[in-house]
């Protein structure tokens, strides 16, 4: 046969021979196409791979923590610019007597050394940072997250929750005088579900909760960009242990003593009056 038919194959014209065989060098060309593509689809899942491992290792990076020697939740630079100790936890101390401790000056991003950060002659502890209506101090003695106004999240500002101190308890009929100034008694049984916790354990919560939020946020960011830095550091996590460590313990009745800070009262009312379904304590 002198006069080759011509056939074609994905696109590419392949030379017939007689007897309707194919040549090899005509199957070569399609065949090294598709090597070639494999290769390139290989490439191209393996930079989107990369990509997914570096964002995630940005988000991560971005989420470290500063240098935290004495482990007080405030970091070495913060304390060191207000001449507080790193070696020493000083986290519960108030050096300028203004009704806050250290730790939630760092929170609040006020001076701990100037009872008046901002010179507006109201004392940072009557100061309302996160505006829930709960003042600093108060957010601060019942253990509640000065920069967040729903500290846990249910839908209800600080402010607004039964929050204050017990005024007395006379073993069934429990007084709260809260800190916007009211006061409420409701019934406290057998069912009432009462916890304590140090104000130290209250705020390594808040603080977890704080940097569980920012996971999520940088986490849902880094899947649509690449661009989140930070630095890495070894401490992170500590917050999440001494949570897992620093839990709520269930208390008795014996705790609802006179001067005890209540984070938190929950109640329903019934037709003896409010009865108290919960009531979170915290000491000093």
């Amino acid at each position: 046969m002198t006069v080759r038919d011509r056939v074609r194959d994905d696109g590419h014209e392949l030379a017939a021979l007689p007897g309707g065989r194919v040549s090899a060098k005509a199957l070569q060309a399609p065949t090294i196409e598709r090597a070639v593509g494999r290769r390139l689809r290989n490439a191209v899942l393996a930079l989107g791979a990369t990509s997914l491992v570096l964002a995630a290792f940005g988000a991560s990076s971005a989420l470290a923590k500063p240098r935290d020697r004495d482990h007080d939740g405030m970091p070495d630079r913060w304390e060191l610019k207000y001449h507080l100790k790193v070696k020493r936890n000083d986290a519960n101390r108030d050096a300028d007597h203004d009704g806050v401790d250290n730790r939630n000056e760092y929170r609040e991003h006020t001076n701990p050394r100037k009872r008046d950060s901002d010179g507006d002659g109201i004392p940072d502890g009557r100061e309302d940072y996160d505006h829930d209506g709960l003042s600093n101090a108060a957010e601060d003695q019942t253990g509640n997250d000065p920069a967040d106004p729903d500290t846990d999240n249910d839908g209800v500002k600080d402010g607004k929750e039964l929050t204050g101190r017990i005024v007395s308890f006379d073993g069934s009929v429990l007084t709260i005088r809260l800190a916007r100034g009211k006061t409420v008694e409701g019934l406290v049984s057998d069912a009432t579900e009462i916890s304590c916790e140090s104000e130290q354990e209250a705020e390594n919560e808040n603080e977890l909760d704080d940097h569980s939020d920012k996971a999520e946020h940088v986490s849902g960011s880094a899947e649509n960009s690449d661009d989140e830095h930070g630095d890495n550091d070894e401490e992170r996590g500590d917050a999440s242990a001494a949570s897992d460590d620093e839990s709520n313990d269930h208390c008795s009745a014996d705790a609802l003593k006179p001067g005890t800070a209540v984070q938190e009262a929950e109640g329903e009312l019934g037709p003896d009056g409010l009865q108290f379904t919960s009531v979170k304590l915290v000491n000093g």
